[in-house]
């Protein structure tokens, strides 16, 4: 159990408080990305967030004052990109630092270059190069060593940089590609870090979701002696390549797989055109184990839809033959096991990213929330840790409940949950069938201990602990059925964000603050003209706990 107390306060989820357009405009106008500045603390009640157009960057500062409550600190312009009327322009962003005195913001987009931006001067810090002429889809900040960034690119790869070697005459600033067609066969949208650092989920046009396996890259790790210019077998510019994922599916999803994030051990991904996102884990994924060896890693039967590594197991005989089998305890167990789905109506377009907020070492108590905003100006909220509580803190009950009626000698309607109970004889809050098991992960992901599916129903089972609120929200957001869609705990309208009040406002981005009371969407308006498309830019900001 959780020593916190459970409050009302806790289950609150923002509403709309902003709404900023762009002039309108008919030359890539749409605002891809936003990412909150994550390295605050617990100081953040001014948070800095970057937004991504296809031409610029913009750094703002938010604060709880009325008269100050956007600041624009810079506006910053690519001029390659606006010079350039065939690019795709820029489409992503990732905060990180060399110097935590120093922050930068890395962007990348259909240049496939890398971008470094000193975020306290504006000034362009260093340029990257090595996705050649394949346009970079996506950045992810590492969560443990913010001087590496890994970009997914459509030249099928991945690439990990080190920013401490962007000035290296004998290092080059790539030190691991991922892949080069033996993961994705086609580009890559997504990528995301797990919390440990070790291991990275990606997704592509494929329909492919691939979790990577990641070397140690702390600074006393000997990959960094093994990738040193005196210990390379050619020349100083070779790279360590990971030709091989540890689990890949093509089955999870059925179209372009555009977001995908680790949310402790498990895993939240979606695809376009499937009006849903889902949560899933893979078989034999714990990151609390020893990362396993690149030698159970699927390398054949390529003609199958789903591979994973880790359920194998190496065993060397003594004439040292080397055997890789399938764990005994994972015999006959399904590859990946889906858990949950979420209703995401009206997303037939691809690129669209829900924002995932989870707890900190900073801000312990947060609800994990999923946030997800449409093509046709809607914004949905799941509060994950009130599916799996099963209760909203008794935020949804009415402030004076009027008591039911009873009527002597007519007979009262039981409710089915009511029934189960009156049968067996036990008491509902202990009652394993309602175990919020299926929304759990993993506790070393560093999103607050509440993941173990075993602490879930422990939680649930210690009814002493735990306030008795009412049950509806099992009969509302069932989590019972991993192939029912869940609906959202929560709806915002973006119809204010809407070119000329009638063409949609089609999200592209969504994303949290650190300490969860801000959350930021950013996309666009347009409409087809007879003489092409015009349209608008724009973001919305939510907030909450005044």
């Amino acid at each position: 159990m959780h020593t916190h107390a459970i409050t009302k306060e806790s289950f609150i989820l923002p509403k709309l408080k902003f709404k900023y357009k762009s002039p309108v405009q008919t030359d890539r106008f749409t605002f891809y990305d936003v990412r909150f500045y994550p390295y605050a603390g617990t100081a953040d009640d001014e948070p800095i967030f970057a937004v991504v157009a296809q031409k610029k960057v913009n750094i703002y500062r938010l604060s709880p004052r009325p008269s100050q409550f956007l600041t624009t600190l810079h506006e910053l312009v690519d001029q390659q990109e606006t010079d350039d009327p065939n690019s795709p322009g820029l489409n992503s962003c990732s905060w990180c630092y060399i110097d935590p005195q120093k922050p930068l913001i890395a962007l990348a987009g259909g240049s496939g270059q890398l971008k470094i931006i000193d975020a306290l001067e504006g000034d362009l810090f260093t340029t990257l190069i090595g996705h050649g002429h394949g346009g970079i889809n996506d950045i992810a900040t590492h969560p443990l060593y913010p001087w590496i960034v890994v970009t997914a690119s459509m030249d099928k790869s991945l690439r990990i940089w080190d920013l401490r070697r962007h000035a290296s005459r004998h290092e080059s600033p790539t030190i691991i590609i991922c892949g080069q067609a033996t993961g994705h066969c086609e580009g890559v949208l997504t990528v995301s870090w797990h919390a440990s650092g070790r291991y990275l989920v990606t997704g592509g046009h494929d329909q492919r979701i691939c979790v990577w396996t990641v070397p140690d890259l702390s600074d006393d790790s000997p990959f960094w002696r093994e990738i040193s210019p005196e210990h390379r077998k050619r020349s100083s510019h070779d790279v360590f390549t990971l030709y091989y994922p540890h689990f890949v599916s093509s089955a999870v999803h059925s179209n372009f797989v555009d977001c995908a994030r680790f949310f402790g051990d498990l895993i939240i991904s979606k695809a376009a055109n499937e009006d849903k996102i889902v949560l899933w884990k893979v078989t034999g994924f714990d990151s609390r184990q020893t990362p396993p060896s690149s030698t159970t890693a699927p390398k054949i039967e390529e003609y199958l839809d789903t591979r994973n590594g880790f359920i194998r197991t190496v065993t060397t005989r003594d004439d040292g033959i080397v055997d890789v089998d399938i764990a005994e305890e994972y015999e006959g167990q399904p590859l990946y096991e889906r858990l949950l789905e979420f209703e995401t109506p009206k997303v037939e377009q691809f690129y669209l990213r829900f924002g995932l907020l989870l707890p900190s070492l900073a801000h312990p108590k947060l609800h994990p929330v999923l946030a997800f905003a449409n093509a046709t100006s809607e914004l949905r909220f799941w509060d994950l840790e009130r599916l799996a509580l099963g209760h909203a803190g008794g935020l949804d009950e009415p402030k004076n409940p009027q008591p039911r009626k009873k009527h002597k000698g007519v007979a009262q309607p039981i409710r089915p949950q009511d029934r189960l109970t009156r049968t067996n004889g036990t008491p509902q809050s202990t009652n394993k069938e309602s175990s919020p098991a299926s929304v759990r992960s993993n506790p070393s992901s560093g999103a607050r201990p509440r993941q173990s599916s075993t602490e879930a129903t422990s939680e649930m089972s210690d009814a002493h602990n735990v306030p008795q609120f009412p049950s509806r929200d099992r009969e509302r957001y069932p989590i019972h059925d991993a192939d029912t869609p869940l609906k959202p705990h929560a709806k915002v309208s973006l119809m204010e964000l809407q070119f000329k009040n009638h063409a949609h406002f089609n999200a592209r981005a969504a994303d949290w603050s650190p300490c969860g009371k801000w959350c930021i969407v950013v996309g666009e308006s347009a409409r087809s003209t007879a003489t092409g498309v015009e349209g608008i830019g724009g973001f919305a900001i939510l907030h909450r706990w005044d």
